[in-house]
């Protein structure tokens, strides 16, 4: 079958340009910047759902032969990149700038003209990756309004947790709206210092307040000011893990914007050994994520979810409330793949995680053991145990996978050789010693309720292997799991003030 699509695509631009049959007059944009459009009346029907409803009901008038409808709320040349988009199929994004692709995607949403807005998202997140971050406010405020947009909803939700201090860092960050601004300093999974994120939220105040930075030249009325700015805002700080040096210089300047009940709370906290925080002061510590090369920070916080007993497997949803500290014990690329190794850092920590960078491939799996290693060759029971395996291929998604122990198995849970690196069930997992090497690991169903290697396309599994579902790894983790506590703040400096 020839085709001729650009010669189409100039013929049909050229009916929208040079056509004297149009029968439709859109009125686009408001005063001053109002512009009228004339249309085929077929071509939009055909085109857009929208217009298939608007031509077809008392949303327009008749003057004469011409249908016309009015479009005040989009821009006008927004609106010449759509009409020209539904005649010829065409629109120059390389040429648009970002300001304009967002109007275009909120446009396209509103004309239901699906096909264009899931390209301006793809092109976007490929194409234009920085300029989202730095123009972070804009694209947040925007893409959650909009139910298509869920793959820029996920790259904002991924970026926050990813590297905050780029969003903080964005230049319309003090833009961001006082209930987005709050929705993210309620999360629980950014991993900065509270100390930063106050510093940031000044900053937000002081411009919002219009207020000049040299706080020794402010009156009671600026401060007063601030504090009106900051009222709903300031309960999401989470100044208890501060340290008490850092509340000292940074916090008490501004005790005036506090209020009084709980700056002399937070007072007795930093500065008189073994007192604690009233219990409405006390929020969810920040979750401190996942120091690894292998996966990223959501990944992290989906872990967590796993441990506390979640079932969730979407990275784009995850709550990262659930407070875990992930401290490196072992990586495979920088201390080794033996199984002596594995037993001489790992034994007697506690819980693990355990992460398996499967060789050339974009899959990684591992596991979660509660006990402690201990090269006891036996078999060691328990209920909570779970494997897991991740996708992080990005333009698929992400995709997770839990299997946890079945529960007439849990004898069988955990496999505890010292000749062995970590193994999960009767074969569920199983790595065998000197672990990068071809065919020394492998994973088949046995006593876990899901198995870590049937996400993959089977293809896929036999090029690595192999037999019998063997492969190799690239590198591998364990982490030892430490449950934070707010016991464990440290108080380590007393201030008379």
């Amino acid at each position: 079958m020839c085709e001729f699509l650009t010669s189409l695509a100039g013929d049909f631009a050229h009916i929208l340009e040079n056509g004297d049959d149009h029968n439709v007059l859109i009125n686009v944009g408001q005063d001053p910047n109002k512009q009228s459009f004339k249309a085929h009346s077929v071509v939009l029907r055909a085109r857009s759902p929208y217009f298939k409803t608007a031509l077809s009901n008392d949303w327009i008038r008749k003057e004469g032969n011409m249908s016309v409808f009015n479009k005040p709320n989009i821009d006008p040349y927004i609106f010449s990149l759509l009409l020209r988009f539904m005649y010829t199929g065409l629109i120059p994004m390389d040429q648009q700038k970002g300001e304009d692709l967002i109007k275009l995607l909120v446009a396209s949403d509103e004309l239901l003209l699906n096909e264009l807005q899931e390209h301006i998202q793809e092109y976007l997140l490929k194409n234009r990756s920085n300029w989202l971050q730095q123009n972070f406010a804009l694209v947040h405020k925007t893409v959650f309004q909009l139910e298509s947009s869920k793959e820029l909803q996920e790259f904002c939700l991924i970026k926050i947790c990813e590297d905050p201090q780029s969003i903080f860092k964005a230049k319309d960050f003090t833009s961001l709206e006082e209930e987005t601004l709050i929705s993210l300093l309620n999360r629980s999974d950014l991993e900065m210092e509270e100390v930063v994120i106050w510093d940031h939220l000044l900053e937000w105040g002081i411009e919002n307040s219009n207020l000049t930075i040299d706080i020794n030249k402010w009156s009671d009325n600026d401060f007063n000011a601030l504090r009106e700015t900051l009222e709903h805002i300031i309960p999401t700080i989470r100044f208890f893990q501060m340290r008490s040096s850092e509340f000292y210089n940074k916090v008490r300047p501004f005790k005036k914007i506090l209020p009084k009940d709980l700056y002399e709370d937070l007072k007795r906290y930093h500065f008189q050994t073994g007192m604690q925080l009233k219990p409405e002061y006390l929020l969810t510590p920040r979750y401190k994520g996942i120091k690894s090369t292998i996966i990223e920070k959501p990944h992290s916080a989906l872990i967590a979810h796993w441990i506390d007993g979640g079932d969730n497997t979407s990275l784009s949803s995850y709550s990262g409330e659930l407070q875990y500290e992930f401290k490196l014990l072992v990586r495979g690329s920088r201390d080794g793949f033996s199984a002596a190794t594995f037993h001489n850092r790992c034994d007697k920590q506690g819980p693990t995680v355990t992460l398996f960078k499967v060789n050339n491939s974009k899959h990684v799996i591992g596991g979660y053991n509660p006990l402690s290693w201990g090269s006891t060759d036996s078999w060691r029971y328990t209920r909570d145990s779970f494997i897991f395996q991740f996708n992080i291929d990005y333009k698929k998604k992400m995709v997770a996978k839990l299997g946890r122990v079945i529960p007439e198995c849990s004898q069988y849970a955990i496999n505890d050789s010292q000749y062995h690196g970590p193994c999960f069930g009767d074969g569920d997992l199983w790595i065998n010693d000197d672990f990068n090497l071809a065919g020394s690991c492998s994973c088949n169903k046995e006593s876990y309720e899901q198995s870590v290697g049937d996400m993959f396309h089977r293809e896929s599994w036999d090029s690595w292997n192999g037999k019998n579902g063997s492969f190799a790894v690239e590198d591998y983790e364990v982490f030892q799991v430490i449950k934070l506590r707010l016991s464990d703040q440290s108080h380590n400096s007393i201030y008379d003030y």
